[in-house]
């Protein structure tokens, strides 16, 4: 059985445990709680054993492993216990977080702890107390920009550089492991210990009261069979619109098919799989935004947004009105964050469901999403006292999260709704496996504006791509290669 069987099977658990009354459900058929053989009998799968049991074991006699994380506002209204919950309250994630940390503390006999600094503090702390050769921290969760700051300063240690680590294993953010692996090195990561990076993670939200007066197709259906595409999009989004004062004047007090911020419209550049820079072996880097494909990108995104008064889409400072126009009932679909859902679709009196972005093409093998940008990216401090400790630590919390934390945020994010079905379940594995980060996005600077050529092109009405490269493209190609250079000295 594979870890994603597994994690399936935790999900499954939920929703027995906690579902008491139907809902309703867009797509998808019923199925039995077990398999069946043509002969009649059932049949059973062996449970694969937990991966922590296959890492080493030691007894730490109740040495401390520290985290440091961000005390940002925004993610702490969201996630005031993300790294180490102290005791349980009878929230979900809360508890998770605190079960999930106690059973490593038995396992190796470690006390796990955490500290929060908001966010430029913890790039300055970090610098100077590796510098003074001191850095009282194991692990770090720096936002990303304060991740490449500290990754670009030689103040991280590679993550190759831990025998325990498996950076190819699913626990681990396996695009952040291709892209952010630069000759044999690796200072910044993703996985489940810090549970932001899910909260903060794009995807879309249908209304389904509206997709059973517009819709004549299962969306559920249309993502499992690879036919959620861009202008499979563009069509269902066409007719939803519906000027509901009748003043001819469509605004924020009508309804349509499509509602973002230029932000999320901007993601479109991820789930259709255009690559944004590249690095050789050699350490040259290319930018590879200007393609035909990317042109027809710009231009369907700019069709989807301007045509025929379909969509709704403002700037990201609309962000939350946005959000709470469709928890009104006012649009088809919505671009947003899973954390949306927690944040303003709690008294939603319509059913809604969760969808990954649309893919370019029925081609094209999976479909992809991103972080938003204020999420964090993990870090190790070159001068951890005991690397073998901090690996193995690290290593054991990012397999104890991916087993347990990852369906808690389902399970939190969907727990008014009544969408605790298996197609929903479903949508957000698919939505999670497909999390792209990019080594553009992590070490972008103002002098590198290619991950943003969407977002800044279609809020500009424009679709000319190659002025919008021509003009930007060498000054990022510069800044790019000088990261990179360093790490070929």
């Amino acid at each position: 059985m594979t870890n994603k069987k597994i994690l399936s099977a935790l999900l499954a658990a939920i929703l027995l445990a906690t579902v008491s009354c139907g809902g309703t459900s867009s797509g998808g058929n019923e199925t039995t709680p077990s398999a069946a053989t043509d002969s009649g009998t059932t049949t059973e799968e062996t449970a694969a054993p937990d991966p922590l049991s296959s890492l080493r074991k030691e007894d730490f006699g109740g040495r401390a492993y520290t985290m440091l994380g961000v005390s940002d506002s925004s993610m702490s209204a969201l996630a005031p216990n993300e790294l180490n919950a102290t005791e349980l309250n009878g929230d979900i994630v809360n508890d998770t977080v605190y079960n999930r940390n106690r059973k490593i503390e038995d396992i190796y006999n470690v006390k796990i702890t955490a500290e929060t600094k908001p966010g430029g503090e913890i790039v300055s702390l970090v610098k100077s107390s590796v510098l003074a050769g001191d850095c009282p921290y194991d692990l770090v969760w720096p936002s990303m920009s304060g991740g490449s700051t500290l990754a670009t300063s030689g103040v991280l240690a590679n993550f190759y550089d831990f025998k325990d680590i498996d950076l190819t294993a699913e626990w681990w953010n396996q695009r952040a492991t291709e892209q952010l692996t630069v000759n044999g090195q690796c200072y910044l990561q993703l996985n489940y210990i810090p549970y932001t990076g899910m909260l903060f993670t794009h995807c879309m939200f249908y209304n389904h009261r509206l997709a059973e007066k517009y819709l004549t197709e299962s969306m559920y259906d249309l993502v499992r069979n690879g036919k959620w595409t861009i202008d499979k999009f563009l069509e269902v989004t066409e007719n939803a619109t519906q000027d509901i004062n009748g003043d001819s004047v469509y605004d924020e007090n009508d309804n349509y098919g499509f509602m973002a911020s230029f932000g999320s419209v901007g993601i479109f550049t991820y789930s259709c799989d255009q690559d944004m820079v590249s690095v050789s072996k050699d350490g040259e880097v290319k930018i590879e935004i200007y393609t035909e494909k990317m042109q027809d990108i710009v231009e369907k995104v700019n069709k989807l947004c301007y045509e025929g008064n379909r969509s709704y889409v403002k700037g990201v400072n609309k962000e939350a009105d946005i959000a709470k126009m469709f928890a009104n009932g006012q649009s088809l679909f919505y671009a947003g964050f899973l954390s949306d859902a927690l944040l303003y679709f709690r008294d939603m009196k319509d059913d809604y469901g969760m969808l990954p972005f649309p893919k370019y093409d029925e081609n094209q093998e999976h479909y992809y999403t991103s972080v938003s940008g204020g999420t964090g990216m993990l870090g190790i401090p070159l001068t951890v006292a005991d690397p073998d400790f901090t690996g193995l630590i690290t290593e054991a919390l990012a397999i104890e999260s991916y087993n347990s934390v990852r369906p808690a945020i389902y399970e939190t994010v969907m727990e008014n709704k009544l969408l605790r079905d298996e197609d929903s379940v479903e949508m957000y594995e698919t939505l999670l496996d497909g999390i792209r980060v990019e080594f553009a996005v992590v070490y972008h600077s103002s002098n590198s504006d290619i991950p943003f050529t969407l977002w800044n092109l279609t809020e500009k009405k424009s679709t000319d791509l190659a002025s919008y490269i021509n003009s930007r493209g060498p000054k990022a190609l510069a800044a790019y290669q000088k990261i990179v250079d360093a790490w070929y000295e």
